[in-house]
């Protein structure tokens, strides 16, 4: 997993636990930006923040998502950010922006599989990973959506925790669900 993980993680447990942030961090190593380092050094991070907070891990991987979206991303890619001006432009762009760049240039990184495609105001986003984290990703769409001062919600339709083969979200501007309510009634 690339080091930009870490080094938010630790950004965001300073921020969101500071009187537990310590003791989540006792032993660690000092993560590097620049470097990857495995996989189950941010699920022990995970776990022992979830250990030491008495909070799901599923609840802290979320808010870190939307955190590092609006903090460590934002600082990564701000013209990014910037040229996209939407929640929905950034998503449908961001495997080819970010991830596919990523995969070409930072030896050993590995960033999940995105396949983004309209839905409605929205979009429907797979994601696909061994890594499994789901929630991490649905803070991201919320932190992004955050960002561009719009609200989202996100229907997970399918998990691999669940048994499927992939994750499924589909994401969507607030307003749209409104309306499409007030259709209802």
């Amino acid at each position: 997993m690339h080091g930009l993980i870490f080094v938010s993680f630790l950004e965001f447990t300073r921020y969101a636990y500071p009187d537990l942030h310590e003791a989540i961090w006792k032993g660690e190593l000092d993560y590097s930006h620049l470097e990857t380092y495995p996989d189950e050094s941010l699920v022990e991070l995970l776990t022992r923040t979830a250990h030491l907070t008495g909070r799901p891990t599923r609840e802290i991987e979320l808010a870190f998502g939307t955190f590092t979206a609006r903090t460590a991303f934002l600082r990564l890619q701000p013209s990014f950010y910037r040229e996209s001006g939407s929640t929905r432009r950034f998503l449908l762009d961001v495997e080819e922006r970010i991830h596919e760049v990523v995969r070409a240039t930072v030896r050993d990184a590995a960033p999940p599989r995105l396949r983004v495609v309209p839905l409605g105001e929205g979009v429907s986003i797979t994601y696909t990973s061994e890594r499994q984290l789901c929630a991490m990703l649905e803070g991201l769409v919320v932190g992004t959506a955050s960002h561009y001062e719009e609200a989202y919600t996100v229907e997970q339709v399918l998990c691999v925790h669940r048994g499927d083969m992939a994750c499924v979200f589909h994401a969507s501007p607030i307003s749209e669900i409104a309306t499409s309510s007030d259709a209802d009634g």
